[in-house]
């Protein structure tokens, strides 16, 4: 009997390397949406972290307070829609390789039923060969008697 080989091999290499590359792009969109997190939270640190001029103020001082407040309060807002569209991207490639992944699978399982189906078939030939192995020595040493 002819050695097993799933007719679909090449098609399920080519779904393996496309579930590989998924799940690539999934790791770097979960390390960017974590990148962009921490940032966010280092920007909300320093934007509570700002302290109010004391003692006598000056209007150049009141006035400089004020813009920094600004600049960090905008990098805050920049940093959060950074974490919303990574989080977007982290989501996108998630489905993306659970896609990837289910095609994968499918082909896996195709595979596996047919390599069942092709060893039941060599046991069953191989039963065979047996069978008509005994029984053509039972006829033989009949014949001999």
């Amino acid at each position: 009997m002819k050695a097993y080989r799933f007719r679909l091999d090449s098609v399920l290499r080519v779904r393996q390397l496309q579930e590989r590359v998924a799940a690539q792009q999934l790791a770097v969109a979960v390390r960017d949406l974590h990148c962009a997190r921490a940032q966010l939270a280092r920007a909300r640190r320093a934007l509570a972290g700002l302290d109010a001029p004391a003692g006598r103020l000056t209007v150049g001082a009141v006035e400089w307070s004020h813009a920094q407040s600004d600049r960090m309060s905008e990098t805050s807002r920049r940093s959060a829609d950074e974490v919303e569209t990574a989080g977007e991207v982290a989501r996108h490639a998630t489905r993306a390789w659970g896609s990837a992944r289910q095609r994968t699978a499918m082909l896996e399982r195709l595979d596996e039923r047919h390599l069942t189906l092709w060893r039941a078939e060599l046991d069953r030939s191989e039963a065979v060969e047996l069978d008509d192995l005994t029984t053509g020595r039972k006829a033989r040493e009949g014949r001999t008697r």
